[in-house]
């Protein structure tokens, strides 16, 4: 299992990537470097926690990502604030049940992915 403890409480910020604040892209962007993948710093809107549409991010994903049912370690989540047209967040599946995100208003916490169900968008899988 990769350690990600050392990322637990640290705080939030709009353009951070590390090592001492982020955004949920840039956590994102940290945590999949620690399980071997190297995804681009610059994406699509919503990895800086702005709101982007399903197309916008159908079409940027479909680029070097692929939409899966199946949860794999790791998995990119697109989760909603309220409106499911629009994604504004993004956290990575851990396993067993967790993810690891980051938001304005909590510093980088692990949560259950089954308390944030209804807000899930989609899953991703990184082919790049």
């Amino acid at each position: 299992m990769i350690d990600l403890n050392d990322l637990i409480g640290k705080p939030f910020d709009q353009d951070g990537y590390g090592p001492d604040k982020y955004s949920c892209y840039g956590l994102a962007v940290e945590v999949y470097k620690r399980f071997g993948f190297d995804i681009p710093r610059t994406n699509i809107s919503v990895c800086a926690c702005k709101e982007a549409s399903q197309k916008e991010i159908q079409d940027h994903m479909k680029r070097s990502w692929v939409q899966t049912t199946m949860l794999e370690i790791p998995s990119a989540i697109l989760i909603t604030s309220s409106n499911p047209e629009f994604a504004n967040h993004i956290g990575v599946y851990i396993g067993n049940d967790r993810f690891i995100h980051i938001t304005m208003n909590r510093n980088v916490v692990v949560d259950r992915l089954s308390n944030w169900k209804k807000r899930v968008i989609g899953f991703y899988r990184y082919v790049c």
